[in-house]
């Protein structure tokens, strides 16, 4: 049994690579623009594209952690979903491993094989077959589910396990406070989504002055192109926006 754990353990309940090859065009192609923006607007010259590792590596890192947030929440809906097929099966007359067995079930039935949960969940199907105790498979399936929420339920589980306790009456609990997060993370979206905009249009209003420059008036900022202490402003004028643009960026986030 401890051969079984440990090589169920080591594999992941669904995880992987947020970023496989395919998920990373969209980076390549946001990174290849933007350095081409940069080039043409700071510096007036093909080899201003030197920002493109730069640019790319942040591209990539923005891309890796917004995937990363839409997996949890989504992870977290399904979560709740199968607490309440737990809770029903354990108020059927069902043991603790059989009522996890029996929600599994039901969320394939609900979102199908390929959802977050189902994925991780197949191997804690596999795990309570071989009989391993179901404390280890909800810390581990906790652990790398990444969720507060679910590694909150995990231990108290756990403890409850141990000490003995009202299963249905945590399984609620938890159902419960999962469900005022994700209304309390709608409300702060609504509320956040119009200073979103703000905040995109606010960052494409100096691309745009120096664009209408560019077009209409060359001659007013064309000292700034082809020299060294024209490129060095330019330089630290493009530190700055992008130093702007993710501080506004993150000022957007607003994790509950």
């Amino acid at each position: 049994m401890g051969k079984n754990r440990r090589a169920f353990s080591q594999r992941k309940m669904g995880g992987g690579r947020f970023l496989t090859f395919f998920h990373m065009l969209p980076a390549a192609g946001i990174s290849i623009v933007g350095s081409g923006l940069a080039a043409f607007l700071f510096y007036d010259s093909v080899f201003g594209m030197f920002s493109l590792p730069a640019v790319f590596g942040f591209t990539r890192k923005v891309l890796r952690e917004s995937e990363r947030k839409k997996r949890r929440k989504r992870l977290n809906l399904e979560f709740k979903d199968y607490m309440y097929a737990v809770s029903g099966a354990l108020a059927a007359g069902n043991s603790i491993e059989r009522a996890f067995l029996a929600g599994l079930k039901d969320v394939r039935q609900l979102y199908g094989e390929e959802s977050v949960l189902a994925a991780r969940l197949s191997v804690m199907e596999q795990r309570l077959f071989v009989q391993e105790p179901i404390e280890h498979i909800l810390r581990d399936f906790a652990q790398e589910s990444e969720s507060e929420d679910i590694e909150n339920f995990a231990e108290i589980f756990c403890y409850a396990k141990r000490g003995g306790g009202d299963f249905i009456h945590i399984i609620e609990v938890s159902v419960e406070r999962i469900c005022d997060k994700i209304e309390v993370e709608e409300e702060i979206h609504t509320v956040m989504a119009e200073k979103a905009i703000e905040q995109k249009v606010m960052c494409a209003v100096p691309l745009g002055i120096l664009l209408f420059f560019k077009v209409t008036s060359p001659e007013f900022i064309g000292k700034l192109y082809g020299n060294l202490p024209g490129a060095l402003f330019m330089t630290m004028a493009l530190a700055l926006y992008g130093t702007a643009f993710f501080l506004g960026m993150k000022i957007m986030e607003v994790e509950v």
